[in-house]
């Protein structure tokens, strides 16, 4: 009789100190502090991480681990992948909520071949893409592909 994996689950843990004004320092295991502040448009300091960045960044950066992964197992050669995104935070119902994200990955492959699979790729990694399953926020993938 066949196993059937069991579905793991994790925890991660993260901290805020320093907390001056509408600014703060994250801190999570042994990674490096991770100074937050407000955006500018909301009274805060500009230059540095915000939450809104974090959570555009977030989407991108999950969509690209999320299609490295599958790349690998289908054995597809990616020479270069770069992104974009950019998140709109509107107003609606009483409340500032993100209401879409567009992500723009520029993948590079060695052969028109590789651009079939790789935006079969894309298109997987946009279904299961943990980050974007787990919010509201409509999450839209423009890729362009390159051969090189």
């Amino acid at each position: 009789m066949p196993t059937v994996a069991v579905p793991k689950s994790f925890t991660y843990h993260t901290t805020l100190d320093n907390v001056i004004g509408r600014s703060g320092v994250a801190h999570s295991d042994i990674k490096p502090e991770l100074r937050i502040v407000a955006p500018p448009e909301f009274k805060g300091e500009p230059g540095l991480w915000t939450p809104e960045d974090l959570f555009v960044v977030s989407v991108e950066s999950c969509l690209m681990l999320t299609f490295a992964g599958i790349a690998e197992k289908h054995g597809l050669h990616i020479l270069r992948y770069e992104s974009s995104a950019e998140g709109l935070l509107e107003w609606l119902a009483g409340s500032y909520q993100f209401t879409r994200i567009v992500v723009r990955p520029r993948i590079s492959v060695a052969d028109t071949a590789s651009i079939v699979t790789a935006r079969e790729i894309v298109d997987r990694a946009h279904q299961t893409c943990l980050v974007a399953n787990s919010v509201r926020t409509s999450i839209v993938i423009e890729p362009e592909f390159v051969v090189e």
